[in-house]
């Protein structure tokens, strides 16, 4: 979890923001991670998001969710049986695949998003980790590459952007529907304000890894 020192008119970082929410459409929350949420700076961090008033809603879904009164150990467990079902095949047709072909080409994977998305990365000269396993037109892929076009003042940050918000409304909508724990509902709609949201500041106060 990286942490942010953030002013009382929030001071937030557009990157930090993208990459918190492509780890949490990649991954359900690891013990360390989760106790950072809860009680942690990244609660901190969550705290001080909420007071924008686009994101407030949202927020507090997330918060609540992280509230459970369930203990640490309890709660991750239930939150990875959740992103197990939503988005990664355990749910069965109510799985929710976070790839854009899955929502630009009628639920097929492996389309031209993914061509388009790789020859992207070649031209920003990057590429996935090694041992990724995810396809280039993965939501957490795209958030990331998007992090990174808009931390180096991209203009094609602005087409990327319009990209997401094709696809995504149709995707948030039906991670809505299939969430029983209110976390990954709320990341949908803070997703969705943030793509809408453009006074984020590029350059937070304090920055700590």
């Amino acid at each position: 979890m990286t942490a942010i020192s953030l002013n009382p008119a929030v001071v937030a970082d557009r990157a930090l923001l993208w990459h918190w929410l492509a780890e949490v459409f990649l991954a359900p929350p690891s013990a360390d991670r989760l106790t950072a949420l809860r009680e942690g700076a990244g609660s901190k961090w969550l705290a001080a998001l909420g007071t924008e008033p686009a994101f407030a809603e949202a927020l507090t879904e997330i918060r609540t969710a992280l509230a459970s009164p369930l203990e640490a150990a309890r709660l991750q467990t239930r939150l990875t049986i959740a992103f197990n079902g939503l988005f990664l095949g355990l749910g069965g047709k109510r799985t929710l695949a976070p790839n854009e072909s899955a929502w630009t080409h009628g639920g097929r994977l492996f389309q031209a998003p993914v061509a388009e998305m790789s020859a992207l990365m070649v031209a920003c000269d990057l590429h996935l980790a090694e041992g990724c396993c995810e396809a280039p037109d993965h939501l957490s892929v795209e958030l990331m590459l998007l992090a990174h076009l808009e931390a180096h003042a991209d203009p094609r940050a602005e087409a990327l952007q319009a990209r997401l918000r094709l696809w995504l409304p149709g995707f948030c909508a039906a991670v809505r529907a299939e969430d029983r724990t209110g976390f990954w509902a709320g990341a949908a709609a803070l997703l969705l304000a943030a793509l809408d949201h453009n006074s984020l500041t590029t350059q937070p106060e304090e920055r700590t890894v």
